[in-house]
């Protein structure tokens, strides 16, 4: 039996009988029902037990009674029915007063039923209970599988999984980052504890529990999962209905990345771009192969963005795999439709963007380095780099975007540019003066920089790091601030002594320009002597 105290008094005809004290115990769990009229039926209590009595063993002993109550509460017991009007004529209140401070329910049970009428009551409703409940495991299950089978990678499949188990979910990524979840809680809340092991587990929130299971994979574990529930009671095949929705959120969060193993669409994909890309497939075929794969991203305006981490990072391959789950989950990413694909040892995302945002460029890209931001501030992230081609509007483009990436990554690389998320336009300039000689360029840059790097000068280390750090993060004086974990008033007066020194006046563009221009090509000629 598994009901609480509250709902064995809706059952008749337990319903005629009339809770007198403790009345916040009611959602005590009533496992069982036993008849007992021993002085040392105490004893005998387990857990979860209700006992009926006459009171016969405890008429003249107040003290037997108030015992009994307290090894109940002990015990773990649900409460105590007592059949007022053979025994008793009414209950003590000093019974009553106990039972209200230990929060367990005393029942004055109807005298015109029977124990056994009471108890057959409650076993015949559980069973009912429980047959309904199984059914409704069942059709659950029969759905998760519908949905299984039938169902296309997108960000709705979230929804969709907690829609069809009925509960608030919570889907956490390897490192802790909360790729969705629809409760009430704040993040903070919902990572109580982290990190976790990886094992099942059950945890309590107050009133509400919750169900953890690891997300695991060949590679490892991908992830968590987290089923939130009211009921204090699980049937265990709704154990077994959660752990079924944890292993399609495990597919999906954890899609095979080794090419030679993964059958999927986007591996069939991964290929036919790889082709393309290699001048191994027409223009035509290439777009006769993305129609019957139904990839529609080309169809609006696109932005790509290619992924790499370095080839010496030891989980090369699960770092991407979480950049994955971050550029489909992350609210910030779930407006833009979205492919991605595993291609030459990097990830190809490709997003379309909403045409609100044609014109907003800058919002991309703010979106995309907010959302991985929880990967790229953990040291095992290092060395992971996002590469970010221009806004194109032809399919036809897609090469053309693929290699804008490239290049990003090529200079970045050259120019020793530290960025995570890089955009194509960054590198422009250098793509306009990289024809000029290496003399041309020293000259101008020790013309522009002598104040401050001449052999006679002696500036302050601090002054030339602020100003390069400024640069480099295109003026933003809080991500300056950020990085070189100093106040944001001490960047302004850093750049202010500078720009006295330099004789310059950072608020016009033509200055910023001049100094742009002046630490590329010093850090491309410093570059070139390696």
């Amino acid at each position: 039996m598994h009901l609480t105290v509250e709902e064995a008094l809706t059952i008749h005809p337990l319903s005629h009988a009339k809770l007198v004290a403790g009345q916040k115990g009611v959602s005590r769990i009533l496992r069982s029902v036993n008849v007992m009229d021993a002085p040392d039926a105490g004893d005998w209590v387990k857990s979860g037990e209700m006992l009926f009595t006459t009171a016969f063993a405890m008429k003249d002993h107040l003290e037997v009674a108030l015992t009994l109550l307290r090894m109940l509460d002990e015990r773990g017991g649900a409460g105590l029915g007592i059949k007022v009007g053979r025994y008793w004529s009414q209950i003590p209140q000093e019974l009553f007063d106990e039972a209200n401070r230990l929060d367990i329910p005393i029942l004055e049970l109807p005298y015109e039923f029977t124990f056994s009428d009471q108890m057959d009551a409650l076993f015949n409703a559980e069973h009912t209970k429980t047959t309904k409940k199984l059914q409704n495991v069942l059709e659950k299950q029969k759905q998760l599988m519908q949905f299984a089978l039938r169902h296309k990678e997108s960000s709705d499949i979230f929804h969709m999984i907690s829609g069809i188990l009925g509960q608030p979910i919570a889907v956490f990524g390897h490192s802790g980052n909360v790729l969705f979840h629809n409760t009430s809680w704040a993040e903070e809340i919902l990572l109580h504890q982290w990190p976790w092991h990886k094992s099942v587990q059950w945890e309590g929130f107050g009133d509400t529990r919750c169900f953890r299971i690891p997300l695991m994979d060949p590679l490892g574990c991908t992830g968590f999962f987290k089923v939130y529930l009211n009921s204090p009671l699980t049937l265990k095949e709704e154990e077994a209905l959660f752990h079924q929705a944890a292993e399609i959120l495990t597919y999906h969060l954890g899609l095979d990345i080794q090419k030679g193993k993964d059958p999927s669409r986007q591996h069939a994909l991964s290929q036919v771009f790889t082709d393309f890309f290699g001048r191994e497939l027409s223009f035509h075929d290439f777009t006769k192969s993305c129609k019957s794969y139904h990839l529609s991203v080309l169809s609006s305006t696109y932005q790509c963005v290619f992924t790499t981490v370095a080839p010496e990072h030891p989980t090369a391959k699960r770092l991407l795999n979480e950049v994955r789950q971050e550029l489909i989950y992350h609210p910030m990413m779930q407006h833009y439709e979205s492919e991605h694909l595993y291609i030459a040892d990097g990830l190809l995302s490709i997003f379309a963007l909403p045409e609100e945002q044609l014109f907003h460029k800058k919002e991309f890209i703010t979106a995309l380095t907010t959302c991985l931001s929880s990967l790229t501030t953990r040291t095992s992230a290092s060395g992971l780099n996002c590469w970010v081609s221009r806004a194109k509007v032809h399919p036809e483009l897609v090469y053309d975007a693929y290699k804008e990436c490239l290049e990003t990554s090529r200079v970045a690389h050259r120019l020793r540019m530290n960025q995570t998320v890089l955009h194509h336009e960054s590198i422009e300039l250098f793509s306009l003066f990289q024809h000029l000689s290496e003399e041309a360029m020293r000259s101008y840059y020790n013309y522009v920089l002598e104040p401050i790097y001449g052999n006679n000068k002696h500036i302050d280390q601090e002054l030339a790091l602020t100003l390069e750090v400024y640069l480099e993060y295109d003026g933003s004086i809080n991500e300056t601030s950020r990085l070189l974990f100093i106040h944001r008033n001490t960047v302004s007066y850093r750049l202010e002594k500078i720009a006295d020194i330099l004789q310059m006046d950072f608020k016009k563009m033509s200055d910023v320009l001049r100094l742009k221009l002046a630490f590329l090509f010093r850090n491309y000629l410093q570059t070139s002597k390696h």
